[in-house]
């Protein structure tokens, strides 16, 4: 990789860090791209978000890794007070790469194009998701299109309509080559 160092992620995703947690803001990116690799950091503080691999028409960079962290804190009434639903348009992933859902009561892992496409509820207003590429099996289709939203507590629910409708608003135009997500609330 050149001048890169494995110590220089732990740098930017650090510094993306403290950034977001001093900025307030309701999203925050932190991306580099050093020619070889790509190399991102979201900070989503929404409700309702949609998001897109970069370069979402042509192919993502096939050396990426990127983290999305959602901590809904925006509209306040719904911070600790809600549970996000995970909804997937879109998974052409390469051979070997994959999106990690981590939290602390689940973790899943998407890999390949032959993945499942269901919601998934967490029991939880914060989540974390990792999205890596490799070189391997480059496909000129590979994109994904990923959305959540967050439900208030107590109250019921139907995820596969929900998913419906941030699907049919996930939609990113042609001409796009910048702003890989979409804020609806």
């Amino acid at each position: 990789f050149g001048s890169f160092r494995a110590g220089d992620m732990i740098s930017f995703v650090i510094w993306g860090a403290l950034l977001a947690y001093g900025s307030g803001s309701k999203v925050l990116e932190h991306y580099v791209n050093n020619g070889r690799s790509e190399f991102c950091c979201y900070y989503f503080h929404n409700e309702t978000v949609s998001m897109f691999s970069h370069n979402y028409h042509d192919h993502y960079d096939p050396t990426t890794v990127c983290q999305y962290n959602i901590d809904v804190t925006e509209p306040e009434d719904l911070e600790d007070n809600c549970d996000i639903v995970r909804c997937i348009k879109n998974l052409n992933l390469d051979a070997g790469d994959f999106i990690r859902i981590n939290h602390r009561d689940i973790q899943v892992e998407y890999r390949g194009d032959k993945t499942p496409s269901y919601p998934i509820r967490i029991w939880d207003h914060k989540v974390t998701f990792w999205f890596s590429s490799d070189r391997t099996d480059i496909r000129d289709e590979a994109s994904w299109a990923i959305s959540y939203q967050c439900l208030r507590r107590g109250e019921e629910h139907d995820l596969c309509n929900i998913c419906e409708e941030l699907n049919a608003k996930a939609v990113l135009p042609v001409d796009e080559t910048k702003n890989w997500y979409r804020s609806w609330a």
